[in-house]
């Protein structure tokens, strides 16, 4: 466990304590404010976003009115609802079994109300320009890792209920490597820069998945490694999404510029915020499980370029010698 993860421990605990002092009605109602005020602030915060792009990086922007919109249509919520349930939690309260009961049941509705918040928060970190350091320490979190993947998984649904398209999401851009190349909306002005902590952390990821299965871990090939950084930074630069590249082709002609032999290779590509959801949707998609597991690649080369809030490219290389 990292520094994250005692820190979720810790609101988690200090959510159970909440919990038992304001019960399981007012915890509930809690919760349902969260769920209930996150779909809202999708919708609502377009124009606040589109606002601020002026100012701020676009995913900045998005994030920020996100989160803006978000606390303050909770916050509504919120008192109106402890408006209109005190009453009834007057009455439950008078009833002594009934309010021990009410007391301890409220653990549960205010510790699942902290881990959204949580998840909320670890997400809109990623996105925020808050350093690599803090990125680092999310991506390695075990607890992190889980939370921000939920949230990746939501993010779809959600923005179909907002009405907007993956790449205006206000949190997240995830995408994986398919057969045609994606152009990508970025600005000119990019501040890149490789993320060797990311790349130790996939690496690990790929390894628990194969040792998990009875399969050699993958050795980490330095001669793959900049080749796999070269193609993510071109992505960025030259703002397109694919395993075809105007400039230097086809992975297998970028392996033999690089005078790297082999009898077998593969490539993966994802764009993401986090390392766990990129290598998540990577571990979804066929075929790019297919490569992961695939028990005749033996070294690998991860090149993940960062673009800070703009998120990270991942390029993973497989060989067989």
């Amino acid at each position: 466990m990292n520094a994250v993860d005692l820190l979720i421990v810790a609101a988690l605990v200090l959510a159970a304590a909440t919990g038992i002092r304001a019960g399981f009605i007012a915890t509930l109602f809690g919760l349902i404010t969260w769920v209930v005020a996150i779909p809202v602030a999708l919708v609502l915060q377009g124009p606040l976003g589109s606002l601020l792009t002026g100012v701020l990086a676009a995913p900045v922007a998005r994030t920020v009115a996100f989160v803006f919109v978000l606390l303050l249509v909770e916050s509504g919520f919120g008192v109106l609802g402890s408006l209109a349930i005190a009453p009834l939690v007057r009455r439950l309260h008078a009833d002594r079994v009934m309010r021990i009961a009410d007391r301890v049941l409220g653990i549960v509705p205010s510790i699942v109300r902290t881990l959204v918040i949580a998840a909320v928060a670890l997400a809109a970190a990623l996105v925020l320009p808050v350093g690599n350091d803090v990125r680092t320490a999310i991506d390695a979190s075990r607890i992190g890792q889980v939370l921000v993947q939920q949230v990746a998984a939501a993010q779809p649904a959600l923005g179909a209920l907002a009405g907007g398209a993956d790449d205006s999401a206000p949190l997240f851009v995830t995408k994986l490597g398919a057969d045609e190349t994606q152009t990508l909306d970025l600005p000119d002005d990019l501040v890149l820069t490789p993320d060797p902590d990311a790349e130790q952390e996939m690496l690990k990821l790929l390894n628990d998945e194969r040792t998990s299965r009875g399969l050699a871990a993958l050795v980490l090939d330095p001669r793959l490694v900049p080749v796999a950084r070269q193609h993510s930074e071109e992505m960025f630069q030259l703002k397109y999404f694919g395993h075809q590249s105007p400039v230097t082709g086809s992975p297998f002609d970028r392996l033999a510029a690089a005078t790297i032999t082999y009898t077998r290779a593969g490539e993966n590509l994802a764009y993401a915020h986090s390392v766990a959801v990129a290598h998540r949707g990577l571990m979804e998609s066929p075929g790019h499980r297919e490569n992961i597991l695939r028990p005749e690649f033996t070294r690998v080369g991860i090149g993940v370029i960062s673009a800070g809030s703009y998120g990270r490219m991942f390029t993973q290389l497989f060989v067989a010698p």
